[in-house]
């Protein structure tokens, strides 16, 4: 099980460490973010629907299974992401995956609420402060940074993350309602409706720029950053605590960092590193146990 786990991980970091360069790549080609995150759910959900269609899965509707639909349907894959794609038209997609490994962080003290066994605790409590700190050194040195509302674009990623942290510990603590195929079903469904029909309401004119470049962005974010990682992802709400599964938050900016540098020229200054490691330890710090 150990090997099914630690290549989880590395898969999951792999691909999302990749997607924030997608995700750039596909606002630079001029992808409209209600319309990106929309198409990008709608069309998970719907393999999901497929993948659950040949399982011949029925969908529980209990009423704690339908509050974790909604609650992952517009929090996570609704207006968390709307917030992320948005804020990161402003700022370097790498800038975007480090501010998104504080997530580690907030679940931690969400989960203090919600899971009797996830208390916060000294080493808990310096991981948050070691976050916090290196999330105020990346905000105060964003004025420095290239292109306008960056320190906009850096706070609405910031609320992204926290919004996104609510329902992964509420998930946790009632994960037998549901499976990952169901969740991610549902709930992909409903974040894509609510954005898709968010930007028809709101957008005027031409919203969409299908280049070649563009295609093979959102069809990779769809199936990679969609499909396969979410699969992972609550697989591993089977099998290990909370805060061991979003400790995978702190690889993928690893990952960014070099690829948003190689191949889109994002280059991060010295102090902003240094925040990014806080952020990045209070990550590993917050689940590192003696053996």
């Amino acid at each position: 099980m150990k090997t099914k786990i630690y290549i989880a991980y590395a898969v999951l970091s792999l691909i999302w460490g990749t997607t924030w360069y997608a995700l750039k790549v596909s606002l630079n080609e001029g992808m409209v973010p209600s319309y990106a995150v929309g198409i990008r759910f709608l069309f998970g959900g719907l393999i999901f629907w497929i993948i659950m269609l040949l399982r011949r899965e029925k969908l529980p509707l209990t009423k704690r299974a339908i509050s974790i639909y909604l609650l992952f349907g517009f929090f996570n894959f609704g207006i968390s992401y709307a917030l992320t794609y948005w804020g990161t038209q402003y700022i370097y997609s790498n800038l975007s995956s480090i501010l998104w490994a504080s997530f580690p962080i907030f679940t931690t003290l969400i989960a203090h609420f919600y899971l009797p066994n996830e208390k916060l605790n000294i080493k808990k409590f310096i991981s948050l402060t070691f976050g916090i700190f290196g999330t105020i050194l990346i905000i105060s040195q964003s004025n420095n940074l290239v292109g306008e509302n960056v320190i906009i674009g850096v706070i609405v990623v910031l609320i992204a993350v926290i919004m996104a942290a609510w329902p992964n510990a509420y998930f946790k603590k009632y994960k037998s309602e549901v499976n990952t195929f169901q969740l991610n079903a549902v709930s992909q469904s409903i974040g894509g409706i609510l954005l898709f029909s968010f930007a028809l309401l709101t957008e005027s004119g031409p919203a969409m720029v299908w280049t070649q470049v563009n295609i093979l962005a959102t069809i990779y974010l769809i199936i990679f950053g969609s499909v396969i990682t979410f699969s992972l992802y609550f697989w591993l709400f089977s099998h290990l605590t909370l805060t061991q599964i979003t400790y995978v938050a702190f690889f993928p900016p690893i990952i960014a960092i070099f690829v948003g540098w190689f191949f889109l020229n994002e280059q991060l200054s010295t102090i902003i590193l240094i925040g990014a490691f806080l952020i990045i330890l209070g990550a590993l710090l917050v689940n590192y146990k003696r053996k």
